[in-house]
C-alpha cells in the first residue's frame, strides 16, 4: 500500500480541484522521521500547503548533506526516489501554497 500526498484547491465548483498528487512507499517512513518531515507528510491533513513547505525543504537539505541516511531505507527503494518525491511535494507546496493537504 502506498502513501498518497495530495493538494486540493476549492475553486467554487461543486467539487474541489486536485492540483497535485503523488505517492510513495511506506518504506521511507524511517527516513521521513529521521529528517523531520514525517509530520509534514502524514499528519498535515487539512493544513494549507504553505504551512509544510519549509519543513519539507529542511528535510531535503538533510538528505542531501547526510549520505549515511541511505541506511534507513530498504534495499528495494532508492534515495533518488525519496529525493524526487520530496522535491515534487515541496515544489507543489510552494506553487499551490493556499491549497489544502489531503493524505491517504
Amino acid at each position: 500500500m502506498s502513501f498518497v500526498f495530495r493538494l486540493v484547491r476549492e475553486e467554487g465548483g461543486a467539487a474541489p480541484a486536485i492540483v497535485f498528487e503523488d505517492s510513495t512507499s511506506p518504506g521511507f517512513v524511517p527516513l521521513w522521521e529521521e529528517v523531520g518531515v514525517y509530520d509534514a507528510l502524514y499528519n498535515s491533513d487539512g493544513q494549507p500547503a504553505r504551512d509544510v513547505s519549509r519543513r519539507i525543504a529542511y528535510g531535503l537539505d538533510r538528505i542531501g548533506e547526510e549520505a549515511a541516511l541511505a541506511r534507513l531505507i530498504p534495499s528495494s527503494l532508492s534515495m533518488g526516489e525519496a529525493i524526487r518525491f520530496l522535491e515534487d511535494v515541496n515544489r507543489a507546496c510552494v506553487i499551490h501554497g493556499t491549497a489544502h493537504i489531503e493524505t491517504r
